[in-house]
């Protein structure tokens, strides 16, 4: 059944994709013609359907080479994000270029919306497919059942990694792990509840074959941190009489935060670490792009700012917008600005309220925490220059000066609004608890990482405090 089950995987997302795109043109072309776009040119069905399909052929084809269609989605779903808008954005270019070689008329408005749609369509049918295969986990036999022994971070984020990745087709059923104070807690795989997956500790190594064979468990995987090699080996001497295959995660990911590649000298893995290639261009085209798209929409949302500003004042007493003093680019000091959600008389630097019913959060401000409209006034902070659209989330002082020397590599880029961080499941932790987030975006950040985890985070994090 996992055979079948990937067979079905591998041939529905390309299917599903043609049929957006197809059916993206063909709705922009409509759009063109309901709103009487421009100079109204009418065409035969079948020259319409004819640049709708190869469109999609296009855009297919396009995607396959930008790796949207890989077993793993990629940290949070963001690489699979990118390599789409990133594929559906050359796809369009292309296809646009050969009309203009074979002269072939199609209406700018007509490209553009059908663009527009197929980006936002395709994103969001690709999220509605992994949640809907993340459903298949409850069809026996269709995912191969797996036991994750380890339920402290390394184990945490091999969770969030597999409900991240349905098209592998692995179910994890649960945790085990030898820590007292794990025993009955519960996990998410991420900070949005309405697509987030739970799984609960089960129990302890001890329980691990009658684990087995109560929940039909295929795999067992160990994410668990070992001192030493002797360690391991005890480790996988008592889970060889279980007889399942085994599966051990390296911690290096802890030690080294770069990408490694796997390499082999006679019969010893060589593992490589791969150095960091910056890109100098995007960076300095981000720092002009996102002051302008930031003023752009302040512009905007310039009624709602003040329908807000106005609603928090009524209210309670006190000042509609909240600065907050954080540290930037190279450590350099600024002020946030927020809108006010807590009482006046709040402590701004105690610990963030971690629920609704917190006393110190207004009527109002429990709406905009759980919306996270009260983070919109930090597009001012943008225009500034002080922060950026997306990036590591800026902290306070007092915690920026306990920070060790790795620590401090997340200041070399502005401070976002959002980021990978505010994506993921580790939201309750301190933010430099959660450092990989941080140095992932550092590594690889781009036009289309953006794009990225801006669309995740206007389609999901709608769910806060």
């Amino acid at each position: 059944m996992n055979h079948l089950y990937r067979i079905i995987v591998r041939f529905l997302f390309p299917l599903l994709d043609f049929m957006v795109v197809t059916g993206s043109v063909l709705l922009s072309y409509g759009i063109y013609r309901i709103l009487d776009l421009g100079k109204q040119a009418v065409y035969p069905v079948a020259g319409v359907l004819w640049v709708c399909f190869a469109a999609a052929a296009v855009t297919v084809v396009i995607l396959l080479l930008s790796g949207a269609y890989q077993k793993e989605s990629g940290l949070l779903n963001v690489e699979e994000i990118k390599a789409t808008v990133r594929g559906t954005t050359l796809s369009f270019l292309c296809f646009a270029l050969t009309l203009v070689l074979l002269q072939v008329q199609l209406p700018r408005y007509v490209m553009v919306l059908s663009y527009l749609l197929s980006t936002g369509l395709l994103v969001l049918s690709k999220t509605f497919l992994h949640r809907l295969l993340s459903l298949s986990r409850w069809i026996p036999g269709m995912n191969r059942r797996v036991l994750i022994y380890g339920a402290g971070d390394l184990g945490r984020e091999l969770f969030s990694s597999i409900a991240s990745s349905p098209k592998r087709g692995i179910h994890p059923v649960g945790f085990v792990d030898d820590d007292p104070a794990s025993q009955g807690r519960q996990f998410r795989s991420s900070a949005f509840a309405n697509t987030a997956v739970t799984i609960d500790v089960l129990g302890k190594g001890a329980d691990l074959p009658d684990l087995v064979r109560k929940h039909s468990i295929d795999e067992i995987w160990v994410a668990r941190a070992f001192e030493n090699e002797w360690e391991l080996a005890t480790a996988m001497a008592q889970l060889k009489p279980i007889r399942l295959p085994l599966a051990f995660v390296p911690r290096l990911h802890q030690v080294i935060h770069q990408e490694l590649s796997v390499d082999t000298i006679g019969h010893l893995p060589l593992i490589r670490e791969k150095k960091p290639t910056l890109p100098r261009i995007y960076p300095f085209f981000k720092r002009i792009q996102d002051p302008i798209i930031a003023a752009i929409l302040l512009i905007l949302s310039s009624p709602f700012l003040w329908l807000m500003a106005r609603a928090i004042k009524k209210d309670s007493e006190g000042p509609a917008f909240f600065r907050h003093e954080r540290i930037g680019i190279h450590g350099r000091p600024f002020y946030m600005i927020k809108f006010r959600t807590m009482v006046t008389d709040a402590d701004p630097y105690a610990v963030n309220p971690l629920d609704a019913t917190d006393p110190r959060v207004t009527r109002i401000g429990r709406f905009l925490r759980r919306t996270s409209l009260d983070e919109l006034p930090q597009l001012i902070n943008v225009v500034k220059g002080d922060m950026a659209l997306v990036g590591p989330r800026p902290e306070m002082p007092f915690i920026v000066d306990t920070y060790e020397e790795h620590h401090r590599k997340r200041l070399a880029v502005r401070p976002g609004i959002t980021g990978l961080w505010q994506l993921s499941c580790d939201r309750s932790a301190p933010i430099h608890h959660n450092l990989d987030y941080d140095l992932y975006y550092i590594r690889h950040q781009s036009f289309f990482l953006d794009a990225a985890i801006l669309l995740e985070t206007l389609m999901f994090a709608f769910k806060g405090v």
